[in-house]
């Protein structure tokens, strides 16, 4: 379980980086240590050849025999027994060789190229040459021009021989051994107390976070995450808790909405069942007690019902008005009108109903108000349903009025009266639907409660909005802002 984390992987995947970067590195070391080394004992030998060039001089001349130089070999080989001295013709064929290792030579001629440059440069740069015994390894060497039997060749002297060569390498792979085994330990125990203790810190933001959205799948949805800093954890960590709210809160708002729907379908389950079961009512008695009814109570019965349809009928082509206003479903027919005498004409329509009701209406349009482009139907409507609902809510005796006037934002209408107003409340529900299907409100009421919903949608549509407020001197305001 402990390696399938997150800091169980990322801890690993540090340790095998260490272990290579620092097998990588020991290679590299030894590596350069090895030129470094070759590179220094060519440089401090460069010399070596020439001086045995030197000492052979008088013994290399005509009919020249390996035993004339044997003795003066001899003592150069006791001094530095790693060499290996070879006589070279100007071919680079090898004369005669002496070394510590009494073998044969596998080659016979040496290329004289790297001699060349060795002598010309002066010994002045790392140079390899040819091993007579090893063809694929080059050596460091040090040469000079020397007269054998009156003709020139060379001196060759190959620094480290064979001998040399098996001692060293011994030698090398116990030392690398050593080395390469204290450079392990020394990296685990480097990873183990620095790396992984650095890990821990460095994801424990992390565990934070998964923390978090664990909590937040078993539904604590208030949990948040808090962490610190300004690289990507800590963005990851804020943008988690802007998921996180942005969740909460569509889901407060799905249950806001199904508390709506379930109040919307009681509503209308009432709205549709009380004139339903009026209508079967009056129809049963006619049915029933037809012959004992008189003709001035049939036809009460028969008026009762009718209302009782009509009322019906239009709650329901309301809920449609209202359903495809709001599914963006109606395309505004627009025309150039006067806002000043759609608004009179309304106001005509109430007459009746105001004068029963003794209520005094007062509209003051602005002087010189322009034309507005809009759906003149759709206007009417929107603003029947309100002064019809300030006709409703105005006592006998109350007055209502009505003002139209231009703002940098359009028309601007607003109409007060003098009802019960509206309580702070349910001021933010004044416009859903059924409205008056809640406790501040009569379901005894006139109308559907459908009429504010739908002039909010009218509104809306035309790019305005409708605001209602309950002013301290008592009843409601609602304001009407449409674009010009």
């Amino acid at each position: 379980m402990f390696l399938k984390s997150f800091y169980a992987r990322i801890s690993l995947l540090f340790l095998s980086m260490i272990l290579l970067l620092g097998s990588v590195s020991l290679i590299i070391a030894f590596e350069a240590s090895r030129l470094l080394f070759e590179e220094v004992e060519q440089k401090l030998n460069r010399e070596y050849a020439e001086n045995i060039a030197n000492e052979l001089a008088p013994f290399t001349g005509e009919n020249f025999t390996e035993a004339d130089i044997k003795d003066a070999i001899h003592f150069m080989m006791v001094l530095n027994p790693s060499v290996e001295i070879y006589l070279l013709n100007k071919e680079g064929n090898i004369l005669c060789f002496f070394s510590e290792i009494d073998e044969e030579v596998t080659y016979s001629s040496i290329d004289l190229l790297p001699v060349r440059k060795f002598v010309e440069t002066e010994g002045s740069r790392r140079i390899l040459g040819d091993d007579p015994r090893n063809s694929k390894v080059g050596k460091p060497f040090s040469a000079a021009p020397l007269k054998i039997n009156g003709e020139d060749g060379w001196v060759y002297v190959i620094l480290r021989g064979s001998g040399y060569d098996n001692s060293l390498a011994m030698l090398r792979s116990s030392y690398y051994m050593r080395s390469g085994l204290l450079t392990l330990v020394l990296a685990v125990l480097a990873t183990a107390v620095v790396g992984l203790s650095l890990f821990f810190i460095l994801t424990r933001r992390l565990r934070r976070l998964s923390e978090a959205v664990s909590a937040f799948s078993d539904g604590r949805l208030q949990h948040r995450v808090s962490i610190t800093g300004r690289d990507e954890i800590s963005e990851l960590g804020e943008a988690f808790n802007g998921m996180a709210e942005s969740i909460e809160a569509g889901i407060i708002k799905l249950q806001e909405a199904e508390k709506l729907r379930g109040e919307l379908i009681a509503n209308i389950s009432h709205d549709l069942r009380s004139p339903l079961t009026s209508i079967r009512g009056h129809l049963e008695t006619l049915l029933l007690k037809d012959s004992d009814l008189s003709e001035e109570e049939r036809r009460e019965f028969i008026i009762v019902s009718l209302k009782n349809v009509a009322g019906f009928q239009r709650l329901v082509e309301e809920l449609f008005e209202l359903a495809k206003l709001e599914a963006r479903q109606v395309v505004p027919q627009k025309l150039s009108f006067s806002m000043a005498e759609l608004i009179q004409d309304t106001v005509m329509k109430f007459r009746p109903e105001y004068n029963r009701k003794n209520i005094d209406i007062s509209y003051n349009p602005a002087v010189g108000l322009p034309l507005i482009t809009a759906d003149i139907g759709l206007i009417e409507r929107m603003l029947t349903n309100i002064i019809d609902n300030a006709v409703i809510q105005t006592p006998a005796g109350g007055s209502i009025n009505i003002n139209l006037r231009t703002s940098s934002s359009g028309f601007v209408i607003t109409v007060a009266d003098t009802g019960p107003g509206i309580k702070s409340e349910d001021l933010p529900r004044i416009f859903d639907r059924f409205y008056r299907a809640d406790k501040s409100r009569s379901r005894n009421s006139k109308g559907t409660g459908l009429g504010l919903a739908i002039a909010r949608e009218v509104a809306q549509l035309h790019g305005g909005s409708i605001t209602a407020e309950s002013p301290e001197s008592g009843g409601a305001l609602f304001i009407i802002t449409l674009p010009a």
